[in-house]
């Protein structure tokens, strides 16, 4: 498994530099024992990032914050100030971008369905309500990890994806900017952060064929997933999802999927939570990278 998990890391690569920094990395470390500790590096620090180890981030919209129609430059330079430090804010703010609907079913937001029904019973919504969540590109707990974690997680993102957490201000707080979420229904959101759901770019600008390692998956969220989604922004000062971070993302989960690596993967994680302590001092690394050794080991 370890050659596989190398191999799609340089084959997904989404830049051609990511490509020849992990074949540079390969040269550098010919034995096998070292090959193998390479993969399980990109594991324990690549797919581990993407892959969340507890479900979706929590703020559902069925909290029924009240909506805000006042689409004026004001209240979105408000909430565009707010959205870094405030995740009810970049709620607020994906929502408007996204015309209050989940990007890949359609779904209207339950929450204001149900507001507007508050003020007109006879409201009927565009499209079937369901209630949405912020969904994370990259995770909102990766800079809430220990620092040791996070940064190593994030030199592997850019050495792989070319994106820097400094210069695209995704560093502390700051992972809740607007470029970093969109708004889903629950099981969408979840079938994403599982790595089990992804945006394939097309040769269209900002349009998506929607991806699955199963094709019964999409089965599983209702209303139906378009095959294709384009990403629109209902206000150009509210910045679309940034496509670069989806193609990272897209290539997480395709070296995962493809390498075999997804499965062991869900394995350890599933044990790992069920750990009752994990360790303060940054040992819980060293517990995932052990419980991944193992994993390997029982693969071959």
């Amino acid at each position: 498994m370890c050659g596989r998990i190398l191999g799609y890391m340089m084959l997904e690569a989404p830049t051609s530099i990511g490509c020849e920094n992990v074949r540079k990395e390969i040269e550098l470390f010919q034995t096998e024992g070292a090959l193998e500790n390479l993969a399980r590096f990109y594991v324990t620090y690549f797919l581990r990032l993407f892959r969340k180890a507890k479900g979706p981030t929590p703020g559902s919209s069925s909290h029924r914050s009240r909506p805000s129609f006042d689409d004026t430059q004001q209240t979105i330079k408000s909430l565009m100030q707010q959205a870094p430090k405030s995740h009810k804010a970049v709620k607020q703010l994906a929502l408007k971008r996204d015309n209050y609907r989940c990007v890949v079913t359609g779904a209207y937001d339950g929450a204001t369905f149900q507001k507007q029904q508050e003020t007109d019973p006879a409201f009927e919504p565009p499209t079937t309500p369901q209630f949405t969540q912020v969904a994370h590109i990259f995770p909102d707990s990766l800079n809430q990890d220990l620092a040791e974690y996070s940064a190593t997680g994030w030199a592997v993102v850019e050495r792989f994806g070319q994106v820097n957490m400094i210069t695209e201000s995704l560093n502390g707080p700051n992972i809740h900017r607007v470029e970093n979420v969109l708004t889903m229904v629950h099981s969408a959101h979840d079938l994403f952060d599982k790595l089990q759901l992804w945006f394939e770019a097309t040769d269209v600008p900002n349009t998506y064929n929607m991806r699955s390692n199963r094709e019964g998956n999409f089965r599983l969220v209702l209303p139906p997933i378009r095959r294709q989604v384009t990403l629109t922004s209902t206000n150009p000062s509210i910045p679309l999802p940034n496509s670069n971070y989806l193609k990272i993302h897209a290539a997480c989960a395709k070296v995962a999927h493809l390498s075999g690596a997804a499965e062991y993967l869900e394995t350890i994680l599933n044990e790992w939570e069920e750990r009752p302590v994990l360790a303060s001092d940054g040992g819980s690394a060293d517990i995932l990278s052990f419980l991944l050794s193992r994993a390997m080991v029982a693969a071959h």
